[in-house]
């Protein structure tokens, strides 16, 4: 008995990282008033790595596929560690013209470090908080001057983010929406299975700021795929650049994925590894369905 008491004595002694409600207030020079909201900086190097996520870099072409996919993604950087399952799903309106695809983030769980917190200016009620939804993304893609296929592939992109992510406090989403718009193209390299991709675009998303109720983007990507048999190996750079200075809204990252698919199955391997405003280095594995073609 006197051995727990002791333990019990020495575990109630050692330092627990907290944060009071004074020392956020000093932390971000709170004037009294203001909503604990306007404190937060809605900007992909201050928030979690699934709030703001760099689009995907297209093919020019689009996807007549019916498929849906779930994986799972771990996140690793100095002060946040992330797990998360994702849904991904494609759906063909008129062949090789128009279709949809939507990307959600259902349940994530984190681990911040204090310092990662106090970065993010996080309020003391969000200081436990460990999981959370992330938002959705809701795309339509139209293929453009079909007759230049035999050239290049062009294709539109119009994507809007919904704010239904539930980490607002926490610093894991902007919870308010944001949209993009950018046309991708893919050249076929010759006599081989390579193909040169790239896209170029505008992103634009709500911001909590005094002076500036959104940001706006340039949104850019390039890279290479290679499509052969039962292969698909993709490899490129994206990220989008704010016009805010200092504020960490220019993310850019590397990615490379591969899909190996037997019969109407796909299994699904990437990572991703931020380059600038984004401290991520990710692994993803799923696996993918195709309904019909």
């Amino acid at each position: 008995m006197r051995i727990w008491i002791f333990l019990l004595f020495i575990f109630s002694a050692l330092p627990v990282k907290s944060q009071t409600l004074a020392q956020w207030s000093q932390l971000v020079n709170w004037d009294g008033v203001s909503h604990w909201s306007r404190y937060l900086r809605t900007h992909p190097a201050y928030q979690g790595p699934n709030a703001l996520p760099v689009p995907r870099v297209g093919n020019g072409r689009i996807d007549s596929s019916f498929f849906i996919s779930a994986g799972g993604s771990f996140h690793f950087s100095k002060g946040d560690n992330t797990q998360n399952y994702t849904v991904y799903a494609n759906y063909c309106l008129v062949k090789e013209l128009i279709s949809m695809d939507i990307y959600w983030v259902p349940f994530e769980y984190y681990q911040l470090s204090h310092a990662m917190k106090e970065e993010r200016r996080i309020y003391p009620q969000f200081y436990y908080d460990k999981k959370g939804e992330g938002e959705i993304h809701l795309n339509t893609n139209i293929q453009l001057l079909k007759r230049w296929r035999k050239y290049i592939d062009l294709k539109a992109r119009i994507g809007y983010r919904f704010p239904t992510g539930s980490g607002f406090g926490a610093a894991r989403d902007i919870d308010a929406p944001g949209y993009y718009f950018d046309i991708s193209f893919g050249k076929p390299i010759r006599h081989s299975a390579l193909t040169w991709t790239g896209m170029l675009g505008f992103y634009s998303w709500h911001i909590e700021s005094d002076k500036n109720n959104q940001d706006d983007a340039i949104l850019f990507g390039t890279g290479l795929v290679w499509d052969k048999k039962s292969w698909r190996i993709e490899t490129n750079v994206a990220g989008y650049i704010g016009y805010l200075e200092d504020s960490g809204d220019k993310p850019v990252v590397f990615r490379f994925n591969a899909e190996k698919r037997i019969k109407r199955f796909g299994l699904l391997f990437g990572f991703q590894q931020g380059l600038h405003d984004f401290d991520y280095s990710t692994g993803e594995l799923g696996v993918k369905y195709i309904i019909s073609r």
